[in-house]
Protein backbone atom coordinates (compact mmCIF):
# COMPACT_ATOMS: atom_id res chain seq x y z
CA UNK A 1 0.00 0.00 0.00
CA UNK A 2 1.22 3.49 -0.81
CA UNK A 3 0.17 6.34 1.42
CA UNK A 4 0.60 9.85 0.03
CA UNK A 5 0.72 12.49 2.75
CA UNK A 6 1.28 16.21 2.86
CA UNK A 7 4.53 17.26 4.49
CA UNK A 8 2.60 18.30 7.61
CA UNK A 9 0.88 14.92 7.92
CA UNK A 10 4.13 13.07 7.20
CA UNK A 11 5.76 14.89 10.12
CA UNK A 12 2.77 14.12 12.36
CA UNK A 13 2.99 10.44 11.41
CA UNK A 14 6.72 10.38 12.11
CA UNK A 15 6.13 11.94 15.54
CA UNK A 16 3.38 9.46 16.32
CA UNK A 17 5.60 6.56 15.27
CA UNK A 18 8.44 7.82 17.46
CA UNK A 19 6.16 8.41 20.44
CA UNK A 20 4.58 4.96 20.20
CA UNK A 21 7.88 3.26 19.28
CA UNK A 22 6.31 1.87 16.11
CA UNK A 23 7.13 1.87 12.43
CA UNK A 24 5.36 4.55 10.40
CA UNK A 25 3.27 1.79 8.81
CA UNK A 26 2.13 0.53 12.22
CA UNK A 27 1.55 4.10 13.45
CA UNK A 28 -0.69 4.76 10.44
CA UNK A 29 -2.61 1.56 11.17
CA UNK A 30 -2.96 2.60 14.83
CA UNK A 31 -4.26 6.04 13.80
CA UNK A 32 -6.87 4.39 11.60
CA UNK A 33 -7.87 2.05 14.41
CA UNK A 34 -8.25 5.01 16.78
CA UNK A 35 -10.38 7.00 14.32
CA UNK A 36 -12.42 4.22 12.72
CA UNK A 37 -14.83 3.48 15.59
CA UNK A 38 -16.19 7.03 15.53
CA UNK A 39 -16.34 8.35 11.94
CA UNK A 40 -19.71 10.03 12.54
CA UNK A 41 -18.92 11.27 16.01
CA UNK A 42 -20.40 14.76 16.58
CA UNK A 43 -17.10 16.15 17.85
CA UNK A 44 -15.32 14.95 14.71
CA UNK A 45 -17.90 16.74 12.57
CA UNK A 46 -17.67 19.91 14.66
CA UNK A 47 -13.87 19.92 14.45
CA UNK A 48 -14.03 19.46 10.70
CA UNK A 49 -16.50 22.34 10.39
CA UNK A 50 -14.24 24.62 12.45
CA UNK A 51 -11.27 23.77 10.21
CA UNK A 52 -13.26 24.45 7.05
CA UNK A 53 -14.71 27.70 8.35
CA UNK A 54 -11.25 28.87 9.33
CA UNK A 55 -9.74 27.79 6.00
CA UNK A 56 -12.39 29.52 3.89
CA UNK A 57 -13.17 32.54 6.11
CA UNK A 58 -11.78 35.07 3.60
CA UNK A 59 -13.69 33.52 0.73
CA UNK A 60 -16.93 33.46 2.70
CA UNK A 61 -16.48 37.12 3.69
CA UNK A 62 -15.90 38.10 0.04
CA UNK A 63 -18.95 36.13 -1.09
CA UNK A 64 -21.12 37.69 1.62
CA UNK A 65 -20.23 41.19 0.48
CA UNK A 66 -20.51 40.46 -3.27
Amino acid sequence: MTLRLSEEKEIALERMAETLHLSKNMAAAEAIAMAAPRPNHPDLVADSMRRQLSRYADLMTRLASA
